[in-house]
């Protein structure tokens, strides 16, 4: 990996944190509301408002398994937002929405960086040309730092884009990446925008099922080089791995980078199965990181309780055994979470 990209996207701190002085945001010209807000405040008076916090992954998180379940800096920040009071007027209420979502992202810009610079850290004392998923099946790493890594490497993949889009849009930021939810990095993606993708992902897998699949579990190992292009589409749209875009457009995803995209997702999986095992199994996950597991598993976790969510993937890692992570996202979860 060369150093010049993180680097560069250090300047997205510049963007997003906006210098602040007294207490106002110093935005550049290309912020017509911020220039707004500025001018006005000669004539508002700004009352220190309540604040709600809204439930993030990370924002009561203790991490009590550093080896099974990555730093919580690879999660979202908590997001705290001011709560309107009745005497508070419509240009100043607004303006301290606007101000703890920079604050926001700031925090998860932040992150980025930080992880990055823990993660070379741990690439360092990786021997040769040792790859992470070889130095964690070598007992070299934890799971918890080779997730470290991965999320690492997409989240700093994102930032030249995500940078642009706020350099575009500044404080209309919010507003625009949840329709771009790709080119957002983890660790800034809001409450809302976390549960919208998870929304979208499940009405996808279902819609996907619809269509029809295999139906049962128990008819061996599935090779991935030799599935046949309907199952290879159905097993992306489940999974996630190319935009729904294509979708919308009615063509499909070249069959030859598809079928790479899920020879990578099953080699993660049978990794990060063994790994879980390993660090201290499902009981000692975090329950973000269960919920992210499943999802990557093809699993809903929307409207389940924590329990239900653990015992589902305590059933994926017993059943994947048996039939193979293929075999088990070409099938419901109904089919192998009996009992669950």
């Amino acid at each position: 990996m060369t150093i010049t990209l993180p680097h560069r996207s250090i300047r997205l701190q510049f963007v997003l944190a906006c210098s602040l002085r007294n207490g106002v945001l110093q935005h550049s010209s290309r912020f017509p509301l911020a220039q707004d807000a500025q001018r006005g405040l000669a004539h508002l008076r700004l009352r220190a408002p309540t604040r709600r916090q809204l439930s993030t992954p990370s924002a009561t998180r203790v991490n009590h398994a550093p080896s099974l379940n990555p730093p919580s800096s690879t999660l979202p920040p908590p997001l705290v937002l001011p709560v309107r009071s009745e005497s508070q007027s419509a240009p100043s209420y607004y303006f301290s929405l606007g101000r703890a979502y920079l604050s926001f992202y700031k925090t998860g810009a932040k992150a980025v960086y930080s992880n990055w610079q823990t993660a070379r850290s741990i690439r360092s004392r990786l021997p040769g040309n040792t790859s992470p998923e070889q130095a964690l099946q070598q007992g070299a790493l934890s799971r918890g730092e080779w997730l470290l890594i991965r999320r690492s490497n997409q989240d700093i993949k994102k930032v030249p884009l995500f940078a642009l889009v706020f350099m575009i849009c500044g404080e209309f930021t919010p507003l625009v990446v949840v329709f771009m939810s790709g080119v957002v990095p983890r660790t800034c993606k809001v409450p809302k925008q976390v549960l919208g993708d998870r929304e979208k992902g499940e009405e996808r897998r279902r819609s996907s099922f619809r269509e029809g699949t295999v139906t049962s579990a128990d008819e061996g190992m599935v090779d991935v080089e030799t599935l046949p292009s309907d199952q290879l589409s159905h097993v992306g749209r489940t999974l996630g791995l190319y935009s729904s875009l294509f979708d919308r457009l009615g063509v499909g995803l070249p069959t030859s980078l598809l079928r790479r995209r899920v020879r990578q997702w099953n080699d993660y999986i049978a990794v990060d199965d063994a790994a879980i095992e390993q660090y201290g199994g499902v009981e000692r996950m975090e329950m973000e990181e269960v919920r992210i597991a499943l999802e990557e598993r093809g699993v809903d976790v929307l409207g389940r309780g924590d329990a239900q969510l653990r015992r589902s993937l305590q059933a994926w890692l017993r059943e994947r055994k048996r039939a193979g992570a293929l075999r088990m996202v070409l099938v419901r979860p109904g089919v192998w979470e009996k009992g669950v």
